[in-house]
């Protein structure tokens, strides 16, 4: 055994050691024969994993088993070490021959081991034809697809074992959050299948990427788009009829904020602006209070100088339904330039904003998605109607020339105009005599 693999050493070696591939189709071949190489490999050496097994060789050098013992002389972590005892204690059948031909990998065979193994009793007699239909259809898919496809095969021949499992992964429930000390609230959680689904099919389209101001791709890494999306799941929670009522008023979040320095922050260069804060002192500038104004579920509570509320907000700020409805049909989605975020998402974004008396109507009203309704707001976008339509004015930073952009996403009012231009005109009646 020794003097094979010091000969395969050297062979391996010695193509490392020559000249690099001359074509691309020359490089991929390299690449699929060399993942075919070490899945003979991973073979070899769950045949030996077995025999060790078999052996309790593992017991004899002080080992709790064979799992652990092979994390400690391979240096592996604990889940490999698991998958390779699993795949060697498996029947010598066509899925570990398909992984010596380099068919499947070693993550494809656990998978197969797995779901052969849990196959209950009465079962028994369906092992083979289920490890060659799995062995054919790893050929073809990924571990995690082929784990699904598994998971189907064992609930379908242990129906009850499949509705425990699902009943354990409910009680196993759980999601925790916490407030930081800068104020930023940490969340963990851990749902079963069917919230966790329902939560992916939630946030997918909430998450996708939307262009920058410059036209480039969307800057905000996945996990920000992630936690974006999350934002706006909130905001459309805290805007629906159906929340549960506190005290018969809606579930609302209030900031706090003096009026001298909301004024006061109008001008960009402005020093010494005292915060706003939440209801729980958590402090947010003046910048970011004017944005949370618009829309969304935030009272503003604006403060005299001897700090009584001079003003409450006024529920006029948001868009009722109709002027919401008004809005999307001028709108169509959110209407920054090239934006295509989904339906039903976008806020109401004042143009003239409203805690400067701005009236909450379509000419002062665009729909905007949360990350351009932040971005219109810190980076000083102005915003223009002009015969029905929202076009954006980009800060001299983006461009210097400052060239108004027409709303990009607004497509259902064009398509109408368009459609109706193509449309030849009623011909006149031909006049009859009689």
């Amino acid at each position: 055994m020794g003097a094979a693999v010091a000969t395969a050493r050297a062979a391996v070696a010695a193509v490392l050691a020559s000249a690099p591939h001359t074509s691309d189709t020359e490089l991929t071949e390299s690449i699929v024969d060399a993942e075919a190489l070490a899945r003979l490999v991973q073979s070899l050496q769950a045949n030996l994993v077995a025999e060790a097994d078999r052996r309790s060789l593992a017991r004899a050098q002080g080992a709790r088993d064979t799992a652990t013992w092979l994390q400690d002389r391979l240096k592996v972590d604990p889940g490999q070490a698991r998958a390779r005892v699993e795949v060697a204690r498996s029947a010598a059948g066509p899925s570990r021959k398909a992984l010596s031909d380099g068919m499947i990998s070693l993550d494809h065979a656990r998978v197969i081991a797995a779901c052969v193994r849990k196959l209950p009793g009465t079962a028994a007699g369906e092992a083979a034809n289920v490890e060659r239909v799995l062995t054919e259809q790893a050929q073809r898919c990924r571990p995690s697809d082929l784990r699904r496809l598994a998971d189907g095969v064992n609930a379908t021949f242990d129906r009850g074992t499949a509705v425990r499992d699902e009943h354990a992964q409910f009680e196993s429930r759980e999601l925790h959050y916490i407030t930081t000390d800068d104020g930023t609230v940490m969340i963990k959680a851990r749902l079963d299948k069917e919230s966790g689904q329902k939560f992916i099919a939630a946030i997918r389209p909430l998450s996708k990427p939307c262009p920058a101001a410059d036209g480039e791709p969307d800057p905000r890494t996945p996990a920000q788009r992630h936690a974006d999306g999350l934002a706006t799941l909130v905001d459309l929670a805290l805007g629906s009829d159906r929340m549960p009522r506190v005290g018969g008023q809606r579930v609302q979040v209030q900031v706090s904020v003096d009026y001298d320095d909301l004024v006061r922050s109008l001008d960009p260069q402005a020093e010494g602006v005292v915060p706003g804060v939440f209801t729980d002192g958590t402090p947010i500038t003046t910048d970011n209070v004017r944005r949370l104004a618009c829309d969304a579920g935030i009272l503003p509570i604006v403060l005299g100088s001897d700090g009584v509320a001079v003003d409450y907000g006024r529920e006029e700020r948001t868009a009722p339904p109709v002027q919401r409805a008004a809005l999307f049909r001028r709108d169509g989605v959110c209407a920054f330039p090239g934006c295509e975020h989904p339906p039903g998402t976008s806020q109401a974004h004042h143009i003239r904003h409203w805690l400067d008396g701005g009236a909450t109507d379509l000419d002062n009203m665009v729909m905007l998605c949360a990350f351009h309704h932040r971005t219109v707001h810190h980076d000083q976008w102005n915003i223009v109607v002009e015969k029905g339509r929202p076009a954006f004015i980009p800060p001299a930073r983006v461009d210097p020339s400052r060239t108004p952009r027409p709303a990009g996403a607004a497509r259902t009012t064009l398509h109408r105009q368009v459609n109706r231009g193509l449309v030849p005109p009623p011909r006149q009646p031909v006049p009859t005599h009689n």
